[in-house]
């Protein structure tokens, strides 16, 4: 697949800098969405073949500029901007000479601007575009420019990509498509489908419908930044890679599937089948609901998330401390608005649950991952490390089980993203959940 962000730097200035905004980017956008050599071009390939198809296929081109990219020279002293057929000079110039290309100088370590005369003559063009400086050496500043990049990026994408403040709308009952010529659809499989989000699919128990949407594995910042205003000590933020992709329910478990699956309903807000049954211990789940569903529907084999998966698919590819971005209203999220986030303004408190389709997705479709109620994940409470780590679980043995993503009677703190919460599991208060599993369907 061609890259639709370029990413140009030189190998001898700034590769470590270079390789950090491209996971980044990777992170935000997906790794379809974003090309550097070293990642993009595999052994026994053309390297000018590849660059040159790169090339005509991208939107964005980001020239990196680091300390030594104007003085850089070869193994003869001839600085290397010089040379016509430099690899830089070449993709920068046929990036300013592409109509409908948007480049962007990405300045790094303080280094201003290049001037004119310090550029060849080709391009000279480049000193017209607005620069964005970046500085790895400081997480706080690195994240910020980083986030105003990918705004930028979103733009210029998005014939596939969704601003971030800007929630994709999600119907309740996308279109189908026709079922897979090569393989029967399985039994528990009520329909499927895709949409301007990704894949989808549902099941039903008697009257009670549910949607899963598929969720692309992927590496993530999980936790929070140091200086993410009201963050508690056990958010170390940490590097997690998800190996593997999974349905997750785009809605917390319903009172009407809950008691089409057991045929009661402990919730304490009734009167609304669509509000999120609440009221449920961790053990009820493991030990009543998810048996007696995966015996109802053979092959569903749905499963609480952990609380790495959970995380990253309340974030939706964002790093902010709320999926909508750096605040949360009452507009956005169900909770006690007379506690508003970071010396955000009061709002709304409702005083009660919400039907789970009340308010906006965010942009996997996921309603309200963010308030309404306390979710139970699978993951027993325990510290982070701060090492990277790969398909993390919790402590099997903790005493007590994680919650994730506030409640309705909660302050606007308690919503953001990384916010751990947990509880004995024998206990139901504001707490539902939602299901996953993790079979792809073929």
């Amino acid at each position: 697949m061609v890259g639709r962000v370029f990413i140009s730097y030189r190998r001898a200035g700034n590769p470590k800098d270079a390789l950090l905004i491209y996971r980044h980017l990777v992170d935000q956008l997906g790794a379809a969405a974003v090309f550097m050599d070293t990642k993009g071009i595999r052994p026994g390939d053309d390297f000018v073949e590849v660059l040159e198809r790169q090339l005509k296929g991208c939107r964005v081109l980001l020239a990196l500029i680091g300390p030594d990219w104007l003085q850089a020279r070869d193994d003869h002293g001839r600085r290397r901007l010089e040379d016509e057929d430099d690899f830089v000079r070449v993709e920068i110039r046929t990036a300013l000479q592409t109509e409908g290309l948007r480049v962007v100088p990405v300045l790094l370590d303080g280094v201003p601007m290049p001037r004119k005369h310090d550029l060849p003559d080709d391009l000279h063009r480049l000193t017209r575009r607005q620069g964005l400086p970046v500085n790895a050496a400081d997480p706080h500043a690195f994240d910020h420019a980083m986030e105003r990049l990918v705004e930028v990026l979103r733009e210029a994408l998005d014939a596939q990509l969704v601003p971030a403040d800007k929630p994709p709308p999600v119907t309740d009952a996308p279109a189908p498509v026709p079922a897979r010529a090569h393989k029967s659809r399985p039994a528990w499989i009520h329909e499927e489908g895709t949409d301007d989000i990704g894949r989808w699919l549902s099941f039903r128990v008697k009257d009670a419908l549910q949607h899963l949407r598929w969720i692309e594995p992927g590496s993530f910042w999980m936790g929070s930044p140091e200086y993410e205003k009201e963050r508690v000590d056990d958010e170390q933020r940490h590097r997690v890679t998800l190996s593997q992709g999974f349905w997750m329910a785009d809605t917390a478990c319903t009172q009407a599937l809950w008691q089409a699956v057991l045929g009661d309903n402990p919730s304490h807000f009734q009167g609304d089948p669509e509000r999120p049954v609440e009221q449920v211990s961790w053990h009820d789940i493991r030990q009543r609901f998810l048996p007696a569903v995966n015996r109802q529907l053979p092959g569903l084999d749905l499963r609480l998330p952990t609380e790495a998966e959970w995380e990253f698919a309340c974030r939706g590819a964002s790093q902010t401390p709320f999926s909508f971005g750096h605040q949360i209203t009452p507009e956005l999220a169900n909770f006690d608005g007379n506690f508003p986030y970071a010396g955000g303004a009061k709002g709304l408190f409702r005083e009660k649950t919400l039907p789970v389709k009340a308010l906006a997705a965010n942009r996997w479709g996921l309603y309200q991952m963010h308030g309404n109620v306390w979710e139970w994940c699978y993951d027993g409470y325990g510290p982070y490390g701060p090492e990277d780590v790969r398909d993390p679980r919790g402590i099997e043995t903790a005493a007590s089980r994680v919650l994730r993503g506030g409640s309705w009677c909660g302050s606007a703190g308690r919503l953001r993203a990384a916010y751990r919460y947990h509880y004995v599991p024998v206990f139901g208060g504001s707490f539902g959940f939602r299901v996953c599993r993790s079979s792809p369907i073929e």
